[in-house]
């Protein structure tokens, strides 16, 4: 027996988690439910939800017992409750619940009672204490089909009172049409893909829940096993999130391509596309082409010092993410930086280059290094066009003293744009 849970842009107006919410971005509660309920955030919020993870949660339901319960205000937009209703009419795992009151953490606590109920139609009373898994999914992220397959294998009795973290998965930034910067996601007790096994006892009709606590001080509440075999959650990044509320819209995306950027580059193909369904052709979609020296079938151009390859851009392009990425390979294994990447910028000399996630180098210009560390034979930058910048160019060099011979593979540059807040 599985379930879920969902805050679905939950208000509470007894609730005084908005004085915390968001770094403080939000004075007053009125403040925080303009926000909630904008309509662009719930658009955003609306297309993650139901047309990306619910049918990914839909595979799940065919295959296991499970209901996921989606928590949500009566001050939501009437719009948006008739989306959510349309939804569990499609879709009967996903059941409504109205809720105004103060949510105590993950929500399980709020719907245990449904839960309790409907595991008492299930079970007689004397069936023994039966070990229920349950987990909570945020409205902006997802969970791999085969997400309830492997969380079966830990719902056992001798797991009963433990959490279960599945700590390795993929993250992208939202693009308007796509999503771009793939990138494997290593995040041990995360919150995306955590799950409980928590125990039913049929004869008293009552579900033993310990309350989990923050996630990332979860293992100091109750025993926690960590799986990181597989990719079992995706992470969509978008300027809406969280953590970063509280700075201008151009700083939301540039903190978190920067955040992604620290991150190991993997591709389309390196994953396996059935755990995605709903977003592969997302993903598919936000992958550069192959640069035209690098067409398929073509050698793979060598790296030397004397490399300065020159891509130009279209410099009337005023706003957008720049995507620079090749592929290498050597026979030795390379030590830190082993290329620069030059960008040639307009308008930005009045800009901070630590801002950008670039150094001034007398030699290179506005640059960063290509780092071999954790790339995983991958190297993507990105570089968030601030506005009244634009960009004309991209020049790849390499350094001296290479270890050995470096091949590699481009990718054509780009610029595209990426889904941001007003």
């Amino acid at each position: 027996m599985f379930y879920g849970v969902t805050r679905y842009s939950l208000f509470s107006p007894g609730s005084h988690s908005w004085k915390t919410s968001r770094s403080g971005a939000f004075k007053t509660p009125q403040d925080y439910m303009r926000y909630l309920f904008s309509e662009q955030r719930l658009n955003l919020r609306a297309e993650m939800f139901f047309t990306k993870a619910v049918p990914a949660l839909a595979v799940m339901a065919e295959n296991h017992d499970y209901k996921h319960f989606v928590m949500y205000s009566e001050l939501l937009p009437k719009r948006h409750q008739e989306i959510l209703f349309a939804a569990a009419a499609e879709y009967p795992f996903l059941v409504p619940v109205e809720w105004n009151g103060v949510v105590r953490g993950t929500g399980i606590e709020e719907v245990r009672p449904l839960i309790e109920q409907d595991l008492a139609s299930k079970f007689d009373a004397d069936a023994g204490i039966q070990p229920i898994a349950w987990f909570r999914l945020d409205d902006d992220d997802l969970l791999a089909t085969d997400y309830l397959t492997h969380l079966g294998r830990y719902r056992t009795m001798n797991h009963v009172g433990m959490a279960i973290s599945f700590g390795l998965g993929l993250t992208a930034y939202k693009g308007e049409h796509e999503l771009v910067n793939l990138r494997e996601f290593y995040h041990p007790k995360s919150a995306q893909g955590m799950a409980f096994v928590s125990a039913f006892d049929p004869r008293q009709r009552s579900l033993s829940i310990v309350t989990p606590g923050p996630h990332h001080g979860v293992d100091q509440v109750m025993p926690t096993i960590l799986d990181s075999r597989e990719h079992m959650f995706f992470q969509v990044r978008h300027s809406d999130q969280d953590s970063t509320l509280n700075e201008t819209p151009h700083e939301r995306v540039a903190a978190s391509l920067a955040r992604l950027d620290r991150l190991p580059a993997v591709r389309a193909a390196d994953i396996a596309a059935e755990k995605w369904p709903s977003l592969i052709k997302d993903i598919v979609r936000g992958e550069p082409v192959p640069h035209e020296l690098s067409s398929p079938g073509a050698a793979p151009l060598r790296l030397t010092e004397e490399t300065a390859m020159t891509f130009p851009l279209n410099s009337a392009v005023k706003a957008g993410l720049v995507e620079f990425e090749f592929e290498y390979e050597s026979a030795n294994r390379l030590q830190g930086g082993f290329a620069v990447v030059s960008y040639e910028l307009q308008g930005a000399d009045d800009i901070d280059p630590e801002a950008l996630g670039l150094r001034d180098s007398p030699t290179y210009g506005l640059s960063r290094q290509a780092w071999s560390k954790s790339a995983h034979g991958v190297v993507r930058q990105s570089l968030l066009l601030p506005e009244g910048v634009s960009i004309s160019g991209i020049t790849l060099r390499g350094k001296n003293r290479q270890p050995a011979d470096v091949f590699i593979r481009l990718r054509q540059p780009r610029v595209v744009a990426v889904h941001a807040a007003g």
